[in-house]
């Protein structure tokens, strides 16, 4: 009988379609400064019951077989036909921005349900200090299922910005289907609700030395954004064909919601033993496909939409 060995594998190499990898540049307002019009439309967030879902957290948090709830997922139906405000930019090329508030929130989230650009139009999102900028976002990023999923941001306020030339074959399609208000840390704290300072003592910070001699299997190792608003991890592995498909090990128990929408950030680790502060937010994939699952040995087994770029260093 052969045995099924699963190794894990230095991946280096760039998909053709890359699922929420940014692809460089800049914000367009950036360099076109006091040449645009300064004033951006907001779209509130309502309010939400947070006594409740802090009582649910209590109980929730007692288990260890479902995910770790961070945010609360406001169900919405934001397009730049319905929201924001487009400025002609001259020569048929437009520029569409919106900014997103939900009052309180510790960091924001987004999930397309319909995400498809024409070659040319660049999509960035950011914070409002453009401390954390998402993109370019590009029609490398299209995917079969037409959606993605966006990694978190820090602040309770974020700004969304559409480029589209003039030369292009067809409007960008864009549908934002959940705005998750993060109302418990999960960037830039060192005293993270769940994870730094909470662990038993069978678990260790990866970046001390008890971490030495894992320090590859450490970088494949991804923390996942499921659902827009709860979390798991789970590690890349390879297969005996060797061959560097994306397949990603995680529990069973995190299924939920839609997978082509999950986040997987890799480099999620603290670049210093003390005090532990959060890492990179930006090395991230978004969505995968489920290849096979139990719930009796709770595996899940699950292929990337992309395989992280080679500057991304995972193992």
């Amino acid at each position: 009988m052969k045995k099924f060995l699963l190794f894990f594998l230095l991946i280096g190499f760039l998909s053709t379609s890359e699922a929420q990898i940014s692809h460089g540049g800049e914000p367009l307002s950036i360099k076109l400064g006091a040449s645009i019009n300064k004033s951006i439309s907001t779209l509130k967030m309502p309010a939400y019951d947070q006594v409740a879902l802090d009582a649910e957290d209590a109980l929730n948090d007692q288990h260890k077989d479902i995910p770790w709830r961070f945010g609360y997922n406001h169900l919405v139906n934001i397009t730049p036909q319905n929201s924001g405000t487009w400025e002609d930019l001259g020569r048929e090329a437009k520029l569409w921005r919106l900014r997103i508030e939900s009052t309180g929130a510790l960091s924001i989230n987004l999930t397309f349900d319909k995400y498809f650009l024409p070659e040319g139009a660049k999509l960035f999102i950011y914070n409002e200090d453009k401390s954390q900028i998402i993109g370019a976002l590009t029609s490398e990023n299209n995917k079969i299922t037409q959606n993605l999923g966006t990694t978190l941001l820090s602040g309770d306020a974020i700004i969304l910005e559409y480029f589209e030339p003039g030369n292009v074959t067809f409007s960008g399609q864009l549908s934002i289907s959940k705005v998750t208000h993060g109302y418990r840390k999960m960037l830039d704290s060192p005293n993270l609700e769940k994870g730094f300072g909470s662990s038993g003592s069978c678990n260790n910070n990866v970046v001390c030395p008890e971490g030495l001699p894992w320090q590859d299997q450490i970088r494949s190792v991804a923390v996942i954004v499921v659902n827009g608003n709860e979390n798991c991890t789970g590690a890349l592995i390879n297969n005996t064909c060797e061959d560097e498909t994306p397949y990603f090990l995680t529990a069973d128990h995190c299924l939920g919601g839609d997978i082509s929408t999950w986040v997987f950030r890799f480099n999620w680790e603290s670049p210093d033993c003390s005090p532990s502060v959060d890492g990179p937010y930006n090395y991230t994939v978004s969505g995968a496909t489920e290849r096979a699952s139990n719930g009796g040995s709770d595996f899940a087994l699950l292929e990337l939409s992309s395989i992280p770029p080679s500057n991304y260093n995972v193992y």
